[in-house]
């Protein structure tokens, strides 16, 4: 019994704590909510330091809306439109080579007018025509600043013109030393004028060695071209596509292997397209110039430092012939006289 009367007496001292207790606690809530409230929430500090920065960022937005709003847009606007630029080109980068033929088309105009130049020229065409289309093959001259004698230059001292230029027959003029007979054999021979060689070599039957130059030089109608042709050469010094000066010895006089006494058979073209194919051309003053006139009346010409063009490839039925396999006429001496 005893132990239940303490056992009771606890419990209601208990009780009696515990309402001064609640009593405490209610007392300071009532004069000081907002500490308790604070004091009684652990996470009021945390939500009161992010809710100044939420607070500080919407201010932010608010504070300045119209100078960020414009300039985000503009910004916004360019950024999209180069993306967009940068989106299309690496779409028409990786479909260029598929949809874009545009190389093919350019390589047929190349074709196209290339073709005009390496086709054969026709006999109907005229020497300039000629010249145009066989510009395949080009060099670089300077002009003509005049024309000299081939031999004793400049004006032929020493020699004298055996024969001469006569339409449908003797197409150039011959050379021969003032000595006659072989005493001029090896004597040099020189370039008439500046220009380039266009052909240089032995052509057998009653040729010899043979040099054809091709000069341009200007008259009143403009700039022209015009062959210089040069047999029965004992021997040539120059070669096909080297250019030559006025006065620059290019061979040595020679008899045609034999064939005739030594001499120098001159002869000036107007005609380019002619080559060793004589007998393909009218043989008259229509393709030739008469050798002594011309260079009479070309002694002195109006040149430049300035080069210029020329076709090499204009001979129209010289690839016809088969020089080595034609009758080499060198022990067939006839015993004088000439070309």
């Amino acid at each position: 019994m005893v132990g239940k009367v303490v056992i009771g007496a606890l419990v209601g001292v208990l009780i009696l704590v515990g309402t001064n207790s609640a009593q405490q606690v209610e007392v300071p809530r009532e004069k000081a909510g907002t500490v308790v409230d604070s004091a009684k929430r652990p996470t009021a500090q945390p939500v009161t330091e992010v809710r100044p920065q939420t607070v500080a960022i919407v201010e932010t937005s608010h504070s300045s809306p119209p100078k960020l709003s414009i300039e985000q847009m503009r910004q916004a606007g360019a950024l999209a439109a180069q993306k967009v630029r940068e989106e299309n080109h690496d779409i028409e980068t990786d479909a260029g080579p598929l949809d874009s033929p545009a190389p093919q088309p350019k390589k047929q105009i190349s074709v196209d007018v290339v073709r005009p130049i390496d086709r054969p020229s026709r006999e109907s065409e005229s020497p300039a025509a000629q010249s145009t289309s066989f510009s395949g093959q080009m060099a670089f001259t300077k002009l003509a600043d005049g024309f000299d004698l081939p031999v004793g230059k400049p004006d032929g001292r020493g020699y004298y013109k055996a024969r001469g230029m006569r339409a449908h027959g003797h197409l150039g003029d011959d050379w021969d030393g003032v000595g006659g007979g072989d005493t001029d054999l090896g004597d040099p021979v020189y370039a008439i004028g500046d220009g380039v060689v266009v052909f240089a070599r032995d052509c057998h039957q009653g040729w010899g060695n043979v040099i054809i130059i091709r000069h341009a030089y200007r008259d009143g109608l403009g700039v022209r071209n015009v062959d210089s042709l040069y047999g029965h050469l004992q021997k040539i010094l120059v070669h096909r596509g080297q250019a030559v000066r006025r006065g620059q010895q290019i061979a040595a006089i020679g008899n045609a292997n034999g064939l005739y006494d030594a001499h120098l058979h001159l002869e000036v073209r107007k005609n380019i397209a002619i080559g060793m194919s004589r007998d393909k051309f009218a043989q008259d003053f229509s393709n030739y110039y008469d050798p002594s006139e011309f260079i009479a009346s070309h002694r002195h010409l109006q040149t430049s430092g300035a080069s210029y063009r020329i076709a090499m490839n204009t001979f129209t039925n010289d690839s016809r012939i088969h020089w080595d396999q034609l009758r080499n006429y060198s022990h067939a001496r006839t015993g004088g006289g000439s070309s």
